[in-house]
């Protein structure tokens, strides 16, 4: 019983093992043993599943993280594009006002030039009607005037007629001698008085005919004026007509710039409201943000105290288990990797080379050292044995203290294709993983190390590795990547979706 217990305080020794002593104390520690792996399975089992639940929710809230980001930036741009959209409503619509200010002014101009053209379209017509009434009064003044003449003329034929029988009287009176003397004087004073009245008929003809004269003159510029004045009429009512329409159209138009003002004005205030939701909503998605950097941290820290756990129960051998089982190859692994690393070293080979050389164009970046080459072949081969030897396996690899891969398995070792996207899941040989699941086990020198990680070609993987010494000098590790549920099923040979928690390892 004490040999058992030294053993298992050594680790030399699995929580499955049982002594072939008779006494009978010693079924209490067979049952307690029991007890103990029992719990220990169950731990190691939750853990294992703790970790991948945190991993994939991890690599959510890592996708979430990266959503959110997206939507804070996009965000931020819309709340930026929000605030110019509600400065630009804030102008238009100002401006919209001053048009408004400026159409309304203009209307009341045109309104009050239709009233002033409309004042001179009635004086227009008023003057045309005056017009019409003065060329009837020429018309009946040139009338008149040529009566005027014409009893001047007849007058005139009077006035000779009567200078002719005065002339005839006084021939008679002067034959009749004295009897005729007073016939004589008043005949005499007949024919001056017809010779006066000729010569003021003649006066009364010629300023007559003067005067119908410039009445004919007057009638001619009459008749043009009175033209012009209805042709000027004319005109001046199509102009009051389509002013009239200008100023119902500007009226119109008028009401529809307030229409949109007023729209424009309703436009700004829910330009203004979005852009306080739209800043709202950039506060809020800083703060999803926030909250998601903040739960990713909390799921690592998760993620780590379960490894932790899965580190504390490491040399805890439960004994017929499948970790068990996973153990004892990373362990083969480690020894047959620890003697190709001496076999190069006793062939002059520097494996401590840390001086790496990158490779021309290599994008991820790989890198040369002293020894790859050397090591090229032989370790790709024992990769892949390895590999092929682990059931839901994914990959194996051999790293040095700073993450250093010099070779990969076969299946990640193809020619750079030039496609990063492509060469980043086929090309991973002689490139460094310093990522911080990389990091920590190239830097492990103590127990076996079982980490659950988000890989960069985007599974979830159970990565477990151990420390690799050459002598008593720390080298690096060996690591396997594996789906640890089809590891178990296929050991366990039942599906992974009904295992027993009690019975994993």
């Amino acid at each position: 019983m004490w040999g058992l217990l030294r053993r298992l305080n050594r680790g030399d020794a699995m929580l499955s093992d049982r002594t072939l002593s008779i006494s009978p104390a010693v079924w209490p520690l067979h049952r307690f043993l029991a007890q103990i792996r029992r719990r220990i399975m169950t731990v190691r089992q939750s853990s294992i599943e703790i970790a991948l639940n945190a991993a994939r929710t991890q690599f959510q809230a890592g996708r979430c993280s990266s959503l959110a980001q997206e939507q804070a930036r996009a965000a931020g741009a819309l709340a930026a594009s929000g605030a110019q959209i509600a400065a630009l409503s804030t102008s238009t619509s100002s401006h919209a006002r001053e048009i408004a200010d400026v159409s309304g002014q203009n209307l009341r101009s045109a309104e009050q030039a239709l009233a002033e053209l409309s004042d001179v379209q009635a004086r227009v017509e008023r003057m045309t009607r005056e017009m019409a009434a003065f060329t009837d009064v020429v018309g009946q003044l040139t009338t008149r005037a040529r009566s005027v003449g014409d009893i001047s003329k007849l007058i005139k034929d009077i006035a000779l007629q009567t200078q002719l029988l005065a002339l005839n009287a006084g021939v008679e009176a002067a034959r009749a001698g004295d009897a005729g003397r007073g016939f004589a004087v008043v005949a005499s004073e007949v024919g001056r008085l017809a010779e006066r009245v000729n010569a003021a008929t003649s006066d009364i003809g010629r300023h007559t005919g003067e005067m119908l004269d410039l009445v004919d003159t007057t009638q001619r510029q009459t008749g043009t004026l009175r033209e012009d004045v209805n042709a000027s009429g004319v005109v001046l009512d199509r102009t009051c007509l389509d002013f009239e329409r200008f100023v119902r159209d500007f009226g119109n138009m008028n009401r529809q710039v307030g229409e949109v003002v007023q729209a424009i004005g309703e436009v700004d205030a829910t330009n203004h409201s979005m852009s306080q939701e739209v800043g709202r909503i950039a506060a809020l998605s800083a703060d999803v943000l926030e909250r998601v950097g903040s739960m990713s941290g909390e799921i690592d820290r998760i993620r780590r105290q379960t490894e932790s756990v899965q580190e504390v129960l490491a040399d805890m051998r439960t004994g017929n288990t499948a970790f068990d089982r996973l153990s004892d190859v990373v362990e083969d692994f480690r020894e047959a990797a620890a003697g190709l690393l001496e076999d190069a070293r006793r062939r002059g080979v520097d494996v401590f080379d840390r001086h790496y050389a990158r490779i021309p164009g290599s994008e991820p970046p790989r890198y040369h050292t002293l020894y790859d080459r050397a090591i090229d072949e032989p370790l790709t081969r024992l990769l892949d044995s390895v590999l092929d030897a682990v059931p839901g396996g994914i990959y194996t690899i051999l790293v040095d203290s700073r993450g250093y891969a010099p070779a990969h398995n076969s299946r990640f070792s193809h020619a750079p294709s030039g496609d990063s996207k492509q060469d980043i899941a086929r090309v991973r040989h002689k490139r460094i993983f310093d990522d911080p699941v990389g990091a920590r086990l190239a830097a492990n020198t103590g127990a076996l190390l079982f980490q659950t990680y988000s890989r960069d070609t985007g599974e979830i993987v159970n990565d477990i590795s151990i420390p690799l010494y050459l002598g008593p000098e720390h080298w690096g590790a060996v690591r396997i990547g594996l789906d640890y549920v089809r590891f178990q099923a296929a050991l366990e040979g039942a599906a992974p979706s009904r295992r027993p928690v009690a019975e994993a390892g």
